[in-house]
């Protein structure tokens, strides 16, 4: 259990100066933060259905238990699928723009194309 009272009093001794707008400020940044890193997770969440679509190719069931392993992610972590149905489009439309190369294992695009 986080115990905030603990925490707020080795908080003062840790950051003495601290006031409340110096700590309103300090929220602020950190949700911009968590904002950009759940923008992020969402981006790779998609390139996970994407290849989910290559699965399909050899094995539907397969890429169905993954889609829905994505889905259930997304339950958890309170993601809108819509959300994440619009970037799974967008980001296929910028994979249908790029120049792949295969590595003698996977495929990875060639050169930054800045539409990411």
């Amino acid at each position: 259990m986080i115990d905030l009272e603990k925490m707020a009093k080795e908080h003062e001794k840790l950051f003495e100066r601290a006031d409340l707008k110096s700590q309103l400020e300090k929220l602020k940044e950190e949700k911009g933060e968590a904002q950009e890193a759940y923008k992020q997770y969402c981006k790779e969440l998609a390139d996970v259905l994407i290849v989910c679509a290559g699965i399909y190719r050899f094995d539907q069931k397969k890429a169905i238990e993954e889609k829905n392993a994505v889905y259930n992610i997304c339950v958890f972590m309170d993601i809108d699928w819509e959300d994440l149905e619009k970037e799974v489009n967008r980001k296929w439309q910028v994979n249908l723009r790029r120049k792949w190369v295969w590595n003698g294992k996977t495929y990875h695009h060639e050169g930054k194309d800045g539409n990411e």
